[in-house]
């Protein structure tokens, strides 16, 4: 975004955010393919201990 911002003399970061943002869309999923590779949810969840709190 700060290329595109600098190339098209965008004074503002918002303003080419608020225009462009649809072509960042392939970064945010290779993101999303990383960040759940990277830290996978568990299978299931245990029984005892989420969830509840005991007073």
């Amino acid at each position: 975004m700060k290329q595109i911002q600098e190339w098209l003399g965008h004074s503002d970061i918002s303003t080419t955010a608020n225009i462009y943002a649809h072509l960042d869309s392939a970064s945010k999923n290779v993101s999303a393919e990383t960040m759940e590779q990277a830290l996978p949810l568990p299978a299931s969840t245990p029984a005892a201990g989420w969830g509840t709190m005991s007073l």
